[in-house]
């Protein structure tokens, strides 16, 4: 390996303005939701389930915007794949919360929805820089 070959070309680098990716914004939508919801949830749940769910949601879009800040795909990709499993954590929280009773099941659906929407946007992404990669090779 030369010396030329740990230096990085400008043409390599990869930060995205991730407020303008359609994924962050829908995953801010969907924390913000989550948040409202929870201010119904009783009391003795604030700190169980509201402090899981909250969590989970907001390092969807926590995830997005530092993959989006990296200078490279494969630290991009990285922190998408995180985000990706914050939304699957999320939808584990939701389903436990309809199942505990604290959301209704119209509230369920609307939220799974919602969170399946931003699961397929950050796949979409996964895939197209893994096929960016792959193209580079």
């Amino acid at each position: 390996m030369s010396k030329d070959d740990i230096l990085v070309s400008p043409e390599k680098i990869y930060v995205k303005d991730y407020k303008q990716l359609l994924a962050y914004k829908k995953s801010v939508e969907l924390e913000d939701c989550i948040f409202e919801l929870c201010k119904k949830f009783p009391a003795e749940e604030k700190y169980r389930y509201c402090d899981q769910i909250l969590r989970s949601s907001s390092s969807i879009s926590a995830n997005i915007c530092e993959g989006a800040s990296q200078l490279y795909p494969k630290k991009y990709f990285s922190f998408l794949n995180n985000a990706l499993g914050s939304c699957g954590e999320t939808e584990h929280w939701l389903m436990r919360c309809r199942d505990r009773g604290y959301i209704s099941s119209r509230e369920f659906e609307e939220l799974s929805n919602k969170a399946v929407e931003v699961k397929k946007l950050i796949i979409t992404y996964l895939k197209n820089i893994a096929k960016e990669s792959k193209e580079a090779s």
